[in-house]
């Protein structure tokens, strides 16, 4: 039998209001793309006068075990595998108004438990949990029973659901988990600021001679990189070969049973440079890591960014694409909708000679003016679903509900 949570979201002001948030979520280093979307939510309160306390996997820094990451923020890494007593009593002593949980089994691995028991220490309490479920659409059914379960258990401890695109929601109500949920957008950092000389360095340190099509981002099947190999031949012949792919990332490092999917993930990274060498006369170059001072930059210098995923909650890349004002290409699927509106063009999903037609589409001088619309597409969106918005937004919902609650 499935569980079924319903939620009832009022609306809720806190204009003026100092917010004390408990957050449990990787936060870098290492380099995660959940620990790096919690630092920008964990900004965006800051910059708003809320109190943050980050609770994160990881060994003890700084003074009395806590580091400093804002003006009235701190991160203490004191999650482990096995639920200890102390860091309920450090998460306790803090008195939260709300506690907002990073979710995804990828990225928490070892520690599933040990955050599902602080978040069923406080459903006993009055204090809300509201948890960001990132990869439901890929992981519900990935372990089959095995993961399942692992949604079904956190959803016992959930008050306030949010995703980050409406194939999560889809997931997440089809499932039976819940019936409400909150949909957000992922959130961008807005405009980045791009110069000449970080345009100038990318192409130097990448060998950037030629229109270039760039994928980036951690390898998975999912991402569909091999889609885009069966494609660069004909979009080369569509271009009298000019026109060069890099192809930037590796595996996700993972810990413990879930090394097994860190292992698929290193054989197909394997098998994608053994398919590429075989390909001749193309000019392709794969890059295992992108220093993130150029990500941005190099996002933005590429003609085409190529996302040929097979399957996607929300993509975190699509979001920096945004901010990097790209001209993206990708899957056709509900969440990289939901992340990219407009400012994509779309590719039927596992179809190389229909992402081949799309990058050769917005290649060369004669769809300049194309691209040119794209990236002020790019922009607009970036704008709208900023990292503040996102932020406010998930605080509104867990103090809506916890007033909600209180008041009944």
């Amino acid at each position: 039998m499935e569980l079924t949570t319903t939620i009832s979201i009022v609306e809720f002001s806190y204009d003026g209001y100092v917010a004390r948030i408990l957050v449990l979520s990787p936060f870098e280093p290492p380099a995660d793309g959940i620990a790096k979307h919690t630092a920008h939510l964990v900004d965006a309160w800051n910059t708003a006068g809320h109190n943050v306390f980050v609770i994160a996997p990881g060994k003890r820094r700084g003074p009395e075990g806590r580091e400093s990451i804002g003006p009235r923020s701190t991160v203490a890494r004191i999650v482990r595998q096995i639920p200890q007593n102390r860091t309920w009593k450090e998460a306790a002593e803090f008195a939260p108004d709300i506690v907002f949980v990073q979710f995804a089994i990828s990225t928490l691995n070892v520690n599933l438990w040990a955050v599902r028991s602080l978040c069923k220490q406080f459903a006993a309490t009055p204090t809300p949990v509201v948890v960001g479920y990132h990869e439901p659409t890929r992981e519900y059914d990935l372990l089959k029973f095995v993961s399942r379960q692992i949604y079904r258990a956190m959803a016992q401890v959930t008050d306030v659901p949010i995703v980050f695109s409406s194939a999560g929601r889809q997931t997440l109500t089809e499932s039976g988990l819940f019936d409400e949920v909150v949909e957000l957008p992922h959130g961008t950092v807005g405009v980045a600021n791009i110069t000449d000389n970080d345009v100038a360095r990318v192409r130097a340190l990448y060998d950037i001679r030629k229109p270039l099509v760039l994928t980036l981002g951690f390898t998975s099947a999912d991402k569909g990189t091999d889609i885009l190999l069966d494609a660069v031949g004909t979009v080369a012949a569509n271009r009298g070969n000019e026109v060069q792919f890099l192809i930037a990332g590796s595996p996700r490092r993972r810990r413990g049973v879930f090394r097994l999917m860190e292992r698929r993930d290193v054989k197909y990274q394997r098998q994608l440079k053994e398919r590429a060498k075989r390909i001749a006369g193309v000019d392709i170059a794969f890059s295992s890591y992108i220093d993130e001072q150029d990500v941005a930059a190099l996002l933005f210098v590429a003609d085409v960014v190529a996302l040929p995923y097979r399957r996607i909650t929300q993509s975190g890349i699509a979001n920096l694409a945004l901010s990097s004002r790209s001209v993206v290409v990708c899957s056709d699927l509900p969440g990289l909708r939901s992340n990219l509106g407009d400012a994509a063009i779309y590719a039927e999903v596992d179809n190389s000679s229909s992402v081949a037609e799309r990058i050769s589409s917005l290649l060369g001088d004669n769809n300049a003016s194309l691209r040119r619309h794209m990236r002020e597409l790019s922009a607009e969106r970036a704008v709208a679903n900023t990292y503040t918005r996102v932020a406010e937004e998930i605080l509104s919902a867990g103090l809506a509900y916890g007033d909600a609650n209180s008041s009944t």
